[in-house]
């Protein structure tokens, strides 16, 4: 958004003087103290100054309700109340902006085809349009590196990652993107000691100058986008590597729990028939123990102890061979401990698979953002370059649709919302809907909590 304003206003005001050249005024009839007369819609037919209104009066009227829908989704909803959302707010604030201030001044521009409202409102309007605009680029950086070091750096990020930090950041973004812009322009006038700008036009002073554009423009968008590209594509990479991995790790624990608890069961199975099979006598060893030692040995003969000895050995042998096999209590203790353990990882990976769901949301919301962003601002940023070395190859129509186009982007940002965010829809649906009541939306959280599913 550099360099349109400097090239329509001057075709304004250059239209503006052939029509005064052509004019004859008589001097007997007209008042010399009387301002020109400026028709209002400028050089516009007036079925073009109707579908103009009305298209951009639609437009700015979708853009602040749909941002301001953010703005209650993220009050009524504390699901809504993320580290993340904060960044998706301060977009929604910067937006506001465009949709309330910036559209309707720049339709007012164009259907005029001058500035008409003097040149202290004309630096106000394009420092508050380039700071809100600039804020935007700022805060879709941010969210691409909050994703990027929330995938790749998962323990020591995310215990920074708090909403105070996220408010530091956030407040840095509209910093810088206030120092850089609104200062100079501004103060660009009295820095160089004389104001360039026609009476009738309002464009940036500073950017009449092509190599200054053709600069703004690759620090503003083109190498902002680039790097956006770049951590958008490492987060595409990483989360397919995870997602292969906890694939990969379910399954091998879903083996683990299986194969174990089935040998144990057969093994203990099989060890309790040949047990049970076994003479009643042979098998109860404490019985037999008790039997031997419960005589006094006084009373019997060599005989008697010779026996003993025998019956004491043959019961050791069929204890020893009972004991290797597992008892009932063994048998049971062992498969429960195991299936313990495996539960517990399986609860682990559940955890895990349940983050990664809830940063593949993210991921999508933020490439629809990046869609959308990049959609909307590259073909004005194309002129750009092209009028760089080209000055006149742009007409005048297709530099105001490729303005008009990057404020599209504030239009599409909500919708972005909704369609990569269950929750942010539900939300507005029910504000649209007027359901507000805070019982009701308790209720219907909690339902909406019980039927969920991992994929929502």
């Amino acid at each position: 958004m550099l360099a349109f304003h400097q090239n329509a206003g001057q075709e304004s005001v250059t239209t503006w003087l052939l029509i005064m050249n052509n004019t004859t005024i008589d001097p007997l009839t007209t008042n010399s103290t009387e301002p020109p007369y400026h028709n209002p819609f400028g050089a516009h037919a007036i079925w073009e100054v109707v579908l103009i209104v009305i298209t951009t009066g639609i437009l700015s009227f979708i853009t602040v309700v749909g941002n301001v829908l953010v703005f209650l989704a993220f009050k009524v909803n504390s699901d809504l109340k993320t580290v993340n959302n904060y960044f998706i707010l301060s977009l929604a604030c910067a937006d506001v902006i465009i949709g309330a201030i910036s559209m309707n001044l720049y339709t007012t521009y164009i259907i005029m085809g001058r500035w008409a409202l003097g040149n202290v409102s004309c630096d106000l309007w394009l420092a508050l349009d380039y700071v809100a605009s600039n804020a935007s680029v700022m805060n879709l950086l941010i969210i691409s590196f909050d994703r990027y070091f929330s995938i790749t750096r998962p323990l020591t990020y995310r215990a920074k990652r708090t909403p105070r930090r996220a408010a530091i950041m956030i407040g840095l973004a509209w910093i810088i993107s206030f120092i850089l812009w609104a200062p100079a322009i501004l103060c660009w006038q009295y820095i160089v000691g004389e104001r360039t700008v026609e009476p009738d036009a309002c464009y940036i002073q500073f950017l009449s100058e092509p190599t200054i554009t053709f600069g703004t423009a690759i620090a503003a968008f083109y190498l902002p986008v680039t790097i956006m590209i770049i951590l958008y594509w490492r987060i595409y990479r990483e989360t397919e590597n995870r997602s292969r991995e906890l694939a990969g790790l379910q399954g091998s624990e879903t083996e683990n729990i299986v194969r174990p608890v089935g040998s144990v069961r057969s093994g203990s199975s099989s060890g309790m028939g040949e047990s049970e099979r076994l003479p009643r006598s042979q098998t109860s060893v404490p019985r037999v123990r008790r039997t031997c030692f419960g005589t006094p040995t006084g009373s019997r003969g060599s005989n008697d102890t010779l026996g003993r000895e025998d019956a004491e050995n043959e019961a050791n042998g069929r204890k020893q061979e009972v004991s290797r096999k597992p008892s009932k209590s063994q048998a049971l203790a062992l498969p429960s401990t195991i299936i313990k353990a495996k539960i517990d990882k399986t609860r682990h990976g559940k955890r895990k698979s349940n983050s990664l769901i809830k940063e593949k949301k993210a991921a999508r919301t933020l490439s629809a953002i990046l869609l959308a962003f990049i959609l909307t601002w590259t073909p004005y940023n194309i002129m750009v370059l092209v009028s760089t070395f080209c000055k006149d190859c742009i007409p005048t129509k297709l530099w105001e649709l490729g303005y008009w186009l990057c404020y599209v982007n504030s239009t599409v940002n909500p919708m972005c919302y909704a369609l990569c965010n269950r929750s942010f829809r539900r939300t507005f649906k029910m504000l649209l809907l007027c359901r507000w009541d805070k019982r009701k939306w308790r209720t219907h959280r909690h339902q909406a909590a019980f039927f969920r599913t991992p994929s929502q």
